[in-house]
């Protein structure tokens, strides 16, 4: 009897602290209601069972604190007031929707397993991605973007980013890409004509800097 209770008071001990562990808290506080919400209703016990974070529309304005959640695999936060992110250090991240928020800057870091990436229709002038090895899918397209560097995707196969305000992109540095969508960007019909050169890549553009206005 006596072996059962202490077997039973340490049980509730690891589960208190458990539970504890999860009590998590972010810098915003709509953020911590969310992802508090999505523990209760998973029954979640342990930071490494918290694999995918979906808040949509809830209002969140900062990211920080997310790192804490290790096991990310997925992180949507579509249509919410974001404006600035710094993201990093989530090593097995794949899914990650910043879609139809208010971006004007984005910093991504050590996310070596990024596969997916959506940031379509937020308010980015300048994009610059790297060193992120399995990212496959970009959509990037209804910004304001006027340039578009990269350096170190090699996995990169479809890229989205028509509706901005590129001249210029570069082609020949994605080795896996095999589709782009660029139209509505006033670009030159001498980059259009180079794009059509390149064989085993399906380019979508207008043929006519002029026609996407």
């Amino acid at each position: 009897m006596i072996k059962k209770l202490f077997s039973l008071a340490i049980v509730l001990f690891v589960s208190g602290q458990s539970a504890q562990a999860l009590d998590l808290t972010f810098a915003d506080h709509n953020l911590t209601d969310c992802v508090r919400d999505i523990i209760s209703k998973k029954q979640w016990q342990a930071l490494d069972q918290i694999t995918s974070i979906e808040c949509h529309s809830k209002k969140i304005t900062s990211l920080a604190g997310i790192e804490q959640l290790v096991k990310l695999q997925k992180l949507s936060l579509y249509n919410n007031n974001l404006t600035q992110v710094e993201l990093g250090n989530l090593p097995d991240l794949r899914h990650l929707n910043l879609a139809k928020n208010q971006i004007t800057q984005i910093r991504l870091a050590q996310l070596p397993a990024l596969a997916e990436l959506y940031l379509f229709g937020n308010r980015l002038e300048h994009f610059r991605v790297q060193q992120l090895p399995a990212l496959k899918l970009l959509k990037i397209n209804d910004n304001r973007i006027l340039t578009f560097t990269y350096q170190d995707l090699p996995a990169l196969q479809k890229i989205y980013m028509f509706n901005n305000l590129m001249e210029h992109v570069d082609i020949y540095h994605l080795p896996a890409m095999t589709y782009m969508d660029a139209r509505q960007n006033p670009m030159p019909d001498p980059l259009y004509e180079e794009m059509d050169k390149i064989t085993g890549v399906t380019f979508l553009h207008d043929g006519n800097a002029e026609d996407w206005q």
